[in-house]
């Protein structure tokens, strides 16, 4: 999954930062969640996301919010 294409400068590959529930995931877990748990998702694709993430989002973010994981 490419979120801002394949030119970043980082090493750590252009594969976007996961984020569920607040917990930071391997992009390969969300083959395993059900769509019908999902009730939020937002994409971070701008220098927003790096703010906040830091280095580890300049593949963008996902960031997801499931339903049981709402407090």
């Amino acid at each position: 999954m490419r979120i801002r294409g394949i030119a970043s400068f980082s090493s750590g590959g252009n594969d976007p930062l996961v984020i569920i529930d607040g917990t930071p995931v391997r992009g390969e877990y969300l083959n395993s969640i059900n769509p019908n748990d999902i009730e939020s998702l937002q994409v971070l694709k701008d220098a927003s996301a790096a703010s906040i993430y830091g280095s580890r989002a300049n593949g963008g973010v996902i960031i997801i919010t499931t339903k049981r994981g709402v407090k």
